[in-house]
């Protein structure tokens, strides 16, 4: 259980179009998003270190690193 609840999407305007963005790409906005939107600057920082791990000209395949990032995901008991 979070200690801090989830922001519904809009209350930091300066990151609504980034979940919408998100949303719309098929994926849904993870709630440890929802909950930084209380720091938008984090939300920001883990943005940009998610695009650099799934950056598509690193040595290990686009492929291979979302089913790792799904296999670490199911065993710690995330639904991502």
């Amino acid at each position: 259980m979070a200690r801090l609840d989830p922001l519904p999407i809009g209350s930091a305007p300066e990151l609504t179009q980034v979940f919408e963005q998100h949303k719309a790409s098929g994926h849904y906005v993870p709630n440890s998003q929802l909950i930084l939107q209380r720091k938008p600057k984090i939300v920001h920082a883990l943005r940009a270190l998610s695009s650099a791990v799934f950056d598509a000209e690193g040595e290990v395949s686009i492929g291979f690193k979302r089913l790792l990032a799904y296999v670490v995901a199911r065993t710690a008991g995330c639904h991502y």
